[in-house]
This record gives C-alpha cells, structure tokens and sequence, in this order.
C-alpha cells in the first residue's frame, strides 16, 4: 500500500466514525481476497485491513454515503464565502446579471465516486474544500468575462471543485504552514496535479478537457510551471484560467487581511508574463478603496527583509567565479537574472539596500509600498532555489559539481 492512499484510507474510515458511509459493492485486494462485503459501515476499526492490500480499484468507487455534497449544499456554502468576502460577492453579482451560479451548480453531473470523494473534502479538509470553491467563483467569474459558452463555464466549476483534490492522497501534515518539507516531501506535494488528473481520467464520461485542466493549474506561460514546465502556447485556457484562480485566490477566502489583495495585486504585476493574456484585467476590476483598513508596516521587519533580500543576491553572485558552467548554477541564474529586472523595473534594487533603507525609513507610506514586494521577491527567490532542487534532486545531480553556493542559499532561505 502506498503511503498516499494510506492516508486517505485514514481519512475516509475516521470519517464513517461520525457519518454513516456504507460498502456498495464488495471491495477486493488485488490477489483477489474480499477485504469488505457489500452492505458493511466502514469506520476506523477497518482502517488496518484496508491499508495492508492494495486494493482492486480505487476505495471510492465502492462507497456511499447519506448526505453527500449536492448542488444545494454547494450553494449553501458559496452563500457562506459570499457573506464573509464582500469581492466574491461582487463576482457572483456579475454572474447573477446572467445565468446564474446556482443554476450552474445545479446543471452539474458528476459521477457517484467523485461526489464522495468532494464529500470526503468537505467533513475531513474542510480548508480545502473551501478553497475549492473559492476557485470556482474566479473561475467561472472569468470565464464570463471572457464571454464562454455555458458548458465551458461548467467544465471550469468542475476543474476548480477537484484540482486540488490529489492533496487528499498525500501526509496532511504536509499542508501546515509550520511544516518545513524536504525535498522528497516536495516532490509528493508537485505530484498533486498529476494524481488529481489521474482520478479524473478515470471517468470517461468527463469531457477530457477538464483532467486536463487540473494537471495544468500549476503551469506557467513562460515554462517556470509544474508538472511538465509547459510554454505558454501548450496550456490550454481553461488551464490558464484556473491558474490565475489559484494564484489571485486567498485575498478572496474568508477572513482575508486587508493587505492580502495589496500583495496580490504586487506579485501579478512582478509575473505577469506568467499567467494568460488578458485575465488579470478582469480581477482588477474587483478593486476598490471601500472598507479597507490601513495596513501598516512593521518597519524593523521591513528593514530585515531589505538586508535579507540584498544578501541572497549578493551569497549567490559570490559563487559566479567557481560555479559558473555548473548546470544547476546557470539555470538558478537565467531565472534570478529575469527577477532582478523585474525588481528593477518595479524600483527595487537589491543591489543598493542601504539607499532603499533610507527612503524606507524617512517615509512611511514608501514602506508600505514597498513591504509587499519585498516579501514577493524573497519568495519568489526561494521558488527559484526550490526549483533548482525539483529540477535536480539530490540523486540525479552532477557527481563533480560544486554545490556550495546551493547549500549556503538554502540555509539562508530557511531563516526567512
């Protein structure tokens, strides 16, 4: 049994402990043993038998369960982000002028083992269920914009309800925030679009462009994406649209800090080159001043991030002499020479932080300008660095290269 279906096995047994979730249909290891019998509540106690074989086909095409998600229950829930995020409100709005997204919903078919896998989402990784639907409000909000027939609108909903769903199958502690991943833990996390196209593959019935999608809402138009770092010209658009979802998607979750769309608006304007033409525009028009707070900045974290900032850069070109012609070098330093332009273009010189500190601390509202790009562009740094890492793992890399200069970022990096 792999160690990802380990962990959803865990999920949906714990979940037949508070919710009545019932065999329907014999479930065979792949030697051919009868694991569970037709008609049997599955709850914890048979976690160890289900975990020990591998199982004939996937647990969810023989499980059922009382009050699975439906189209009302996720209206009822898009209701919710509606009250707690006034720019989803504004999204559905503009979709209620037309056919509206609780029509939408309802015109939605999906297939009873998909249906129990959202449910599973819903009662067990209710934060990404939610995210689920956040996605699919921007989601179909853009494709309105872009003035899609109402089936490629309900391909969209469909995508964004299950793009994340390969999270399911992997360790959730991978999924806290606290959590420090290795590189090994990494590449489980990278493989999620994968998993989740896969499961949807397995439903023929599905309009393929809608797997196709989700293995997509990671990749980049200027090929820096993942799985399969595809240019621009080979992700399809609903692929570009959900990727703009996923990146604008958390300054409209619920309980959003008002400089969340502060930063967002920061990062698609640094990597704009990387999402669509022309979806960007459709989520500025989101925009306004009306019951925003004043973010401030906490000027000593400010004042970190200049000199953090300016460090990374200046560790990495220390090695240019002995690691240049190094693969892994060359490549991290294409990809960092396209950041600093675009800091530069934005009026961030890395190069000059003590200059940046002195604008920064005489004016005030110069700091809060600059207190989201900064955090942009060290993260975006660290992406670079994590990309070096998915490129090459430890194992594939050249036996004679030097990789000081790897180490020392990453070490850097980690302290952030």
């Amino acid at each position: 049994m792999s160690a990802q279906d380990e962990h959803y096995i865990r999920a949906v047994t714990e979940l037949g402990d508070t919710a009545r979730v019932v065999v329907t249909q014999d479930i065979y290891s792949r030697t051919g043993l009868k694991l569970v019998a037709s008609g049997v509540a599955i709850t914890s106690d048979l976690y160890q038998r289900l975990v020990q074989h591998l199982l004939l086909q996937p647990l969810d095409m023989s499980l059922s369960m009382e009050n699975a998600v439906d189209a009302e229950m996720l209206w009822r829930d898009t209701q919710d982000l509606i009250q707690k995020n006034s720019r989803v409100a504004k999204m559905v709005a503009v979709l209620d002028k037309g056919y509206s997204l609780r029509k939408l919903l309802a015109a939605i078919q999906l297939p009873g083992p998909l249906t129990f896998k959202l449910t599973v989402a819903r009662e067990k990784f209710p934060e990404i269920y939610q995210h689920s639907l956040v996605i699919l409000v921007i989601s179909v909000y853009v494709a309105r914009c872009e003035g899609m027939r109402l089936e490629e609108e309900e391909y969209l909903a469909v995508a964004a309800l299950f793009h994340d769903i390969g999270l399911l199958h992997i360790d959730p502690a991978l999924l806290d925030p606290a959590h420090r991943m290795s590189n090994e833990e990494r590449r489980h996390l990278y493989a999620h679009p994968l998993s989740a196209y896969l499961l949807l593959r397995e439903f023929p019935a599905l309009p393929r462009a809608i797997a196709d999608a989700v293995l997509e809402h990671h990749e980049r138009m200027d090929g820096r994406g993942y799985p399969r770092g595809l240019p621009g010209d080979k992700i399809s658009r609903y692929g570009q649209i959900l990727a703009i979802a996923e990146t604008s998607a958390k300054p409209f979750a619920p309980g959003a800090s008002a400089g969340r769309w502060r930063e967002l608006e920061v990062m698609l304007k640094l990597n704009f080159k990387q999402y669509g033409n022309g979806l960007l525009g459709y989520l500025s028009t989101l925009w306004d001043d009306d019951g925003e707070t004043v973010v401030t900045t906490d000027s000593d974290e400010i004042m970190a991030k200049v000199k953090k900032l300016a460090e990374l850069f200046q560790e990495f070109e220390r090695h240019a002499e002995t690691a240049r012609g190094n693969e892994l070098y060359d490549f991290a330093q294409a990809r960092l020479a396209n950041l600093m332009r675009e800091l530069l273009d934005a009026g961030l010189d890395p190069h000059d932080p003590d200059g940046l500190m002195q604008c920064l601390g005489s004016d005030p509202e110069c700091a809060d300008e600059y207190a989201p790009l900064l955090k942009e562009a060290i993260w975006q740094f660290k992406a670079i660095v994590l990309d070096v890492s998915r490129h090459w793992p430890e194992a594939v890399r050249p036996k004679d290269g030097d990789y000081v200069w790897l180490e020392t970022i990453e070490s850097l990096l980690s302290a952030t």
